[in-house]
């Protein structure tokens, strides 16, 4: 038999590889042949275009189906999108990512074998909320939006009542804190802060002149 010697770079070697054990993951099931041709089987077969023979067409849709599901997932960040992880229910990353896989699995018909590395690719690569968010810039949600300008009004409120007590200096230097709190978060415009704070200003002012 010919012997043919052909080097690779390292890149190269890798990719060959990675494709050996995904053929090799799909290999397992009833009927099969009870082990996966060696590597070097395999890519005899392969550098000639040809399929390994005791290998079924099945096994290579699985091969497919795995390898689409590996690139839609490692390739979200590359196009601005995120896997994200919600927790609803309380449920942890690991236990989400274990029953998604299953469902995966079992919606398209794959081997038991895939279910762990699509486990262990929807673990490496989900976010959580908060981290989804932050990559995105987002400052707050709109639940936190309407706690913080609810509380805000709030101690304003609350702050114009004690103004007496307090002093003009403390309390508009208590409200405009509070004002500029919310600006700095990007709550609040700055134009609509300053005029909270300019409107605060001369409610001391008033309640000061009354109590004179």
């Amino acid at each position: 038999m010919p012997v043919i010697n052909i080097t690779l770079n390292d890149d190269a070697y890798n990719a060959l590889q990675d494709e050996y054990r995904k053929m090799a993951i799909a290999w397992p099931r009833p009927g099969r042949a009870a082990l996966p041709p060696g590597f070097d089987e395999w890519l005899a077969a392969r550098a000639i275009g040809g399929e390994v023979e005791a290998l079924p067409r099945a096994a290579l849709d699985d091969v497919r189906t795995f390898t689409a599901i590996e690139k839609l997932i490692t390739r979200l960040a590359q196009h601005g999108f995120g896997l994200a992880h919600l927790a609803k229910n309380d449920a942890s990353l690991p236990d989400a990512a274990r029953e998604l896989s299953e469902s995966l699995v079992g919606d398209l018909n794959l081997p038991s074998q895939q279910r762990k590395r699509i486990e262990e690719l929807i673990e490496y690569y989900a976010k959580s909320a908060k981290e989804i968010a932050d990559l995105g810039r987002v400052g707050v949600t709109n639940r936190a939006y309407g706690a913080l300008h609810e509380a805000c009004r709030d101690l304003v409120e609350r702050t114009g009542s004690a103004v007496d007590r307090l002093g003009e200096e403390r309390g508009v230097g208590r409200a405009e804190g509070a004002i500029a709190m919310l600006v700095s978060l990007g709550v609040m415009d700055r134009k609509t802060g300053t005029e909270k704070t300019e409107a605060f200003k001369l409610q001391a002012r008033d309640s000061k002149k009354r109590s004179a």
